[in-house]
């Protein structure tokens, strides 16, 4: 085993130039983890209707990156093992650029197997940027996080609010606006090359052993917490388009809500994790985050004659609380930083495997209702497992490990 514990590495002495090339590389990887699902909301009418589908079947297109990275998650650490960290993630990167022309195919066919590619892609970069990250700036690990955070959500913002302009500006087609994104991860790929180069050039294997992640208490509480807070997220970015069609809004204007959400995002991805690292008990963040998410959701449940606004704006401020806070439970949470990625394997792993169920299982409820409203209880419900799952990760005795 060569490469598999090299979190034990000490963050070698950088120059300003190399911490700016390190910090670009992953905001630029990070950019591409969600416009090839967040960019697919606002098309979903259009796509269903041309694929003659049902609602649970083109849900599936959502669900399956989801799937992908639960399945694929575990397989970033062993991976690590004969290769390093840097390699993984430019290779990952690369297939998500494949992923993304072929999910434009001329058939079902080839949209499934680019979305599994995409899937793949990101299910590898979901687990090692984060334990990047806290190797190399473990002083800064709140707002390091807070950045990365905020590079995630901006590529979803800056996809569901793009989505419905691509598509009229590239001649009134789904697949052109969607392939759009192949070039970013082109250019993400790219960008992180001078990070390998300088790996490659400069680091040494540790060699040392991990400490076991199934030891750590924390691990199945931070697991289930990961995937209900991505399970309601990636629910409403997925459906939240056409609820609001339903209730008359044109598919412009609800891209453009859905936009909307994705950004009141941003202010809270930065300042959270940055909370998070100096407060010894982190809970009125979850308590704060699980309300804001509940009242998101009851304001299209009980006032769906309102202008949506508000409800959007709740549930984007607590999605951009509960990712953020998910990925600090990661780090705060390992026994050591060499547990980190696998810690993360496993939060993200079975974690995602359960937010793969949640696109599918709203638009089933929605094919046997023909309406919204058992569908959004249910996307309720989970919000209350994103609250139980938050206090069992911080009990109120037990002091953050520094």
């Amino acid at each position: 085993m060569s490469e598999q514990t090299e979190p034990n590495t000490s963050p070698p002495v950088r120059r300003g130039t190399t911490t700016f090339i390190l910090l670009l590389g992953i905001v630029l990887v990070a950019l591409n983890l969600r416009p090839s699902l967040a960019g697919f909301g606002p098309l979903l009418s259009q796509v269903q209707a041309e694929l003659q589908v049902s609602a649970a079947t083109v849900s599936l297109l959502t669900s399956i990156p989801l799937l992908c990275w639960g399945l694929l998650a575990p397989l970033a650490p062993l991976l690590t093992r004969r290769r390093s960290s840097e390699t993984v993630v430019f290779l990952s990167t690369a297939l998500i650029a494949v992923g993304a022309l072929l999910r434009v195919g001329p058939s079902l066919r080839w949209i499934f197997l680019g979305t599994i590619l995409v899937g793949a892609g990101i299910a590898l970069n979901n687990v090692l940027l984060p334990s990047l990250v806290r190797r190399e700036f473990p002083q800064q690990v709140g707002l390091m996080t807070g950045i990365y955070t905020l590079a995630v959500v901006g590529g979803a913002t800056l996809a569901s609010g793009l989505a419905v302009p691509l598509r009229s500006a590239l001649g009134g087609t789904w697949r052109a606006s969607l392939g759009v994104w192949a070039g970013l991860a082109c250019l993400g790929a790219l960008a992180w090359l001078p990070v390998l180069l300088r790996r490659q050039a400069h680091r040494a294997p540790d060699r040392r052993e991990e400490p076991s992640v199934w030891r750590n208490p924390f691990a199945w509480p931070v697991t289930l917490f990961m995937g209900f807070q991505a399970l309601v997220f990636f629910t409403w970015l997925t459906w939240l388009p056409r609820v609001l069609q339903d209730q008359g809004l044109t598919p412009a204007a609800a891209g453009l809500l859905l936009a909307l959400g994705n950004l009141v995002q941003l202010p809270f991805t930065l300042v959270v994790p940055v909370l998070a690292a100096r407060l010894a008990h982190p809970r009125p963040l979850v308590v704060g985050s699980s309300l804001l998410i509940a009242a998101g959701l009851l304001g299209l449940l009980l006032a769906p004659g309102l202008p949506p606004l508000p409800w959007i704006l709740l549930l984007g401020a607590g999605c951009g609380s509960t990712f953020p806070l998910a990925l600090m439970f990661i780090a705060l949470r390992a026994a050591h930083p060499a547990q980190v990625p696998k810690l993360s394997a496993l939060a993200q792993g079975a974690g995602y495997l359960l937010a793969s169920t949640g696109p599918f299982i709203f638009g089933a409820l929605h094919d046997r209702t023909a309406g919204w409203s058992l569908p959004l209880w249910f996307l309720l419900a989970c919000t209350g497992m994103v609250f139980l799952t938050g206090m069992w990760i911080t009990p109120a005795e037990h002091s953050r490990k520094a």
